[in-house]
């Protein structure tokens, strides 16, 4: 067993407990299975347990190499990703989506985030050529070849990562002839790389309707036969993993979001997904209020400072009594687009409905009354997925939950969600009961909101949050206090039966409402509908 060293060794020097060992930690554990250590042997050989979750660290302090390690590390045992970024200078998406990404937390195991490997070469927006930090890395165990690869590579083997993700951007594309890598993920020789990457590569290029030469692509497997950082993952670690490519033909805010979806869609097939980031005692940014709606789309704007809004309006008024739910699509820290969805058996004509409106900075909050609450977005389709709260309730919480997105086949669906416990709950996204395709759909982003039940206020906002039992009959609900001009949101949060379903709601006052499940009939007539959870919340507007 290796003596661990206090931190990583960010010098570059070569360190017996680090560059030039040969037992790391995966194959110590293997080893001690073979000989039958417990528990208690295995835990003298890790690194040292931390106090906070959050264990960010310098390396090459008071050098022009100075830069942050971003460590989150979850209760819950799980794997270790690792991304680095910021490895070539003058690749703004790399560096930037890595920044984002040292803001997330995760629901198990460990996040080790290096944003900006090359600190001068950012600050010069240069690569630079005759100086490229990334063909500094062997591809077996022979020293890296400067003083920064060799600490950085000390950093990659003090955590030991399960997965390894680097992110890049190219002048160019992938096999275009103008000799880019762009729009590529390039898997190292580890499984499960290559399927995996397979299955982000077809997802993302749903996602954002991605096609032609835009379209990203698997690039060729790195097998450590070159001098590059992912080739030394392969070869010296043989980890899994990606060399992510984005073209610069692209602007760069969409560069951004490829590098974001890329990494949180791997990291869900390997069991291990993103949290939120951050806790305030302020609260978070929110707004509300009512929304007129109608068929068509409609542009709504958003006036709070938001980095990384959730928007949700998930109730819809009765003005209209044929089935029919409101979608949300285009969120961006400016506004949304949202309109009346009727199913895919209708017209898709229907009567202007309202919906009440909340808008909320996306993290893990603590609000003055002490409650909990959690704002994020998840990626499901048609089947049911986890979200693994952050913060930590005391009690189970209020969920509600809409998608985001509308995916390339624009079919309608409603958010179900069930298990809702102070660990988590499961949620995916529901199409007619009649489609042909089995009810299948593609992943969309959902948007969630979980708060604690009870009376408090939400951005200096009164509100109250609850749930109630409905079923298609209309079921009253009176607010613990009164409201001059009410906001009510509610979805349910149950999946007592099968067909799909949403709420409505009618005579909202300020101190009652009435709603009810509006069950489809695309497979049916009779729209009769078991006891559902409904969670709602009412804010002052």
């Amino acid at each position: 067993m290796r003596d661990t060293p206090t931190t990583p060794n960010p010098t570059g020097t070569a360190d017996a407990s680090s560059e030039n060992s040969g037992l790391s930690r995966r194959s110590f554990v293997k080893a001690a299975g073979v000989v039958g250590l417990g528990a208690a042997a295995l835990s003298s050989g890790a690194a040292p347990a931390r106090a906070a979750p959050s264990s960010d660290y310098t390396i090459f302090e008071g050098t022009d190499h100075e830069q942050t390690v971003h460590v989150y590390e979850a209760a819950r045992d799980g794997p270790t990703t690792m991304v680095v970024g910021g490895v070539h200078g003058d690749e703004q998406a790399g560096y930037r989506a890595a920044d984002r990404i040292a803001e997330w937390t995760v629901d198990r195991g460990k996040l080790v985030v290096v944003p900006r490997a090359n600190p001068q070469a950012i600050a010069a927006d240069h690569r630079p050529w005759s100086n490229d930090l990334n063909r500094q890395f062997p591809p077996t165990d022979e020293e890296c070849y400067s003083r920064l690869a060799r600490g950085l590579w000390a950093t990659v083997e003090w955590h030991d990562p399960d997965w390894v993700f680097d992110l890049h951007s190219s002048r160019g594309i992938y096999k275009s002839g103008d000799g880019g890598v762009g729009q590529a993920l390039f898997p190292t020789w580890t499984d499960p790389s290559r399927s995996s990457g397979e299955q982000t590569v077809a997802a993302l290029n749903e996602r954002f309707d991605l096609s032609g030469d835009m379209a990203y692509r698997m690039g060729n497997t790195l097998d450590a036969d070159r001098d590059l950082l992912m080739h030394r993952v392969a070869g010296a670690l043989d980890r899994p993993g990606f060399l992510c490519e984005t073209t610069e033909k692209a602007p760069l805010d969409e560069q951004v979001a490829w590098h974001l979806f890329t990494v949180e869609h791997v990291m869900a097939q390997y069991g291990q997904s993103r949290g939120v980031s951050g806790t305030s005692a302020a609260g978070p940014v929110a707004e509300r209020r009512t929304l007129s709606l109608d068929d068509p789309w409609a542009s709504y704007s958003l006036s709070g400072d938001y980095e990384n809004p959730v928007v949700l309006a998930p109730a819809l008024s009765y003005a209209g009594p044929q089935p029919a739910h409101s979608r949300i699509r285009n969120v961006s820290p400016d506004g949304f687009e949202a309109r009346v969805e009727e199913w895919l058996y209708q017209n898709d004509v229907h009567y202007p409905e309202t919906a009440g409106m909340l808008a909320l900075e996306e993290g893990s909050y603590t609000l003055s009354d002490g409650r909990c609450v959690e704002v994020g977005t998840t990626t499901v389709g048609h089947q049911f997925g986890s979200v693994s709260f952050g913060a930590d309730f005391g009690t189970t919480p209020v969920v509600l939950t809409q998608s985001q997105t509308v995916d390339s086949d624009g079919d309608p669906i409603v958010t179900r969600t069930h298990d809702v416990s102070t660990a988590g709950f499961d949620v995916c996204v529901q199409e007619e009961d009649g489609e042909e395709n089995g009810g299948y759909h593609s992943p969309e982003t959902v948007a969630y909101v979980a708060i604690e039940p009870g009376l408090g206020a939400v951005s200096n906002c009164s509100s109250e949050a609850g749930r109630t039992t409905a079923d298609e009959n209309w079921t009253r609900i009176e607010f613990d206090q009164s409201y001059s001009n009410p906001v009510f949101l509610a979805s349910v949060e149950s999946y007592a039966g099968w067909n799909s379903v949403s709420v409505r709601y009618r005579n909202l006052t300020g101190s009652s409402v009435e709603v009810m499940l509006g069950e489809e009939q695309s497979a049916d007539e009779e729209m009769g509908h078991v006891d559902e959870s409904v969670g709602y919340l009412v804010l002052e507007g």
